[in-house]
């Protein structure tokens, strides 16, 4: 009986007297990167074609593959000649990760705004139509958007070194 109680007070009397110890911590901090929506809707034109680099959505109509590239725009691929499918341009179109065509209409959202193009003429498409905020209440639930910051638009990666002191090396609270 007398082991087991010195037993125990040494145990307590051990785990009491820890050393601290003092190190760094390293660890990546994410910064979020917020944008106006009045910018991001100037941004959006017909540009010459680009590489896919992320695909997203995809979408044929008459003989034509629209591909959505996340969040960057929509690629408009000729593909009437299966063997050589040509890369006709893209819409830069910022946020975008959905589209859908009906009749000579692109539809495709843009962040918070639906946006409508006009694709009767294939190499030149121009936007015809915006409805502003058609998904606001999404991205106001998500906390993706503030009146005070704007629209989410991606994050910063900070890498961050901290210091720690005296922090108990304890084998059993570490």
């Amino acid at each position: 009986m007398r082991f087991i109680t010195y037993t125990i007070l040494f145990s307590i009397f051990f785990y009491s007297c820890q050393d601290n110890c003092d190190y760094y911590s390293t660890y990546i901090k994410y910064n979020p990167i917020y944008s106006n929506m009045d910018e991001l809707r100037d941004s959006v034109k017909f540009t010459v074609n680009r590489e896919i680099n992320n695909p997203g959505k995809l979408n044929y109509k008459d003989g034509y593959l629209f591909i959505s590239e996340t969040k960057k725009g929509i690629h408009i691929i000729d593909n009437r000649n299966l063997n050589n499918p040509i890369n006709i341009g893209f819409i830069n179109l910022p946020g975008n990760n959905d589209i859908a065509t009906k009749n000579d209409f692109l539809y495709a959202d843009s962040y918070m705004d639906l946006v409508i193009f006009d694709i009767s003429k294939i190499d030149s498409v121009k936007e015809v139509n915006r409805v502003k905020e058609a998904f606001k209440n999404y991205y106001l639930n998500q906390g993706l958007y503030s009146e005070e910051n704007g629209i989410l638009v991606g994050y910063d990666e900070e890498v961050v070194e901290e210091y720690i002191e005296n922090h108990n090396c304890g084998f059993i609270w570490d």
